[in-house]
């Protein structure tokens, strides 16, 4: 492959996880994709790629509109990038889920203050119809350290605090 053709390949992937994803903070897109800037840049210079008017997210569609749990996920997938062989969008109430390097199946979860019972009642249902449930393993993203000791989920193996900031704190289950 030339050049050329390897340069719009990377577009093309770089924009493939945008339009599955949806919107992504700009400091994170770099983990995604190493040594992407030029790609990024041609991109937003050739309108298939928006910032958003603070610079802070970056999207396909100029009129963006951040899903605070999917950009939290992304950052929790973005820490752990180079340990991932595979990952996918996942079927609610997960976020992401993913495949380590090393054979581990993963789901990234959100769980917004107030909604812990919601979401352990989610769980507890989802066990009842899926066979696999006992082999995967759950990042739980939180807002408040206070709801750590109100979930369990089976298969939660470590919690990411939120910051309103973006940062992620984790801390083992």
């Amino acid at each position: 492959m030339n050049d050329r053709t390897e340069f719009n390949k990377k577009c093309e992937e770089i924009l493939n996880f945008i339009d599955i994803y949806g919107v992504i903070r700009c400091c994170q897109l770099d983990k995604f994709f190493l040594g992407s800037k030029k790609n990024i840049e041609y991109l937003l210079k050739n309108k298939r790629l928006y910032k958003s008017s603070d610079g802070v997210y970056i999207s396909t569609s100029v009129e963006m509109c951040p899903d605070k749990a999917m950009v939290a996920a992304l950052g929790v997938l973005s820490d752990i990038m180079d340990k991932v062989k595979t990952h996918s969008k996942a079927e609610a109430p997960a976020q992401i889920s993913f495949l380590t390097c090393n054979g581990e199946y993963y789901e990234i979860l959100y769980v917004a203050y107030g909604m812990e019972s919601m979401t352990i009642a989610a769980y507890e249902l989802h066990q009842k119809t899926e066979a696999y449930t006992d082999t995967i393993k759950r990042i739980v993203i939180v807002e408040d350290k206070s709801q750590m000791d109100k979930l369990r989920i089976l298969g939660a193996v470590r919690f990411a605090l939120i910051e309103t900031d973006g940062r992620l704190s984790y801390y083992k289950i």
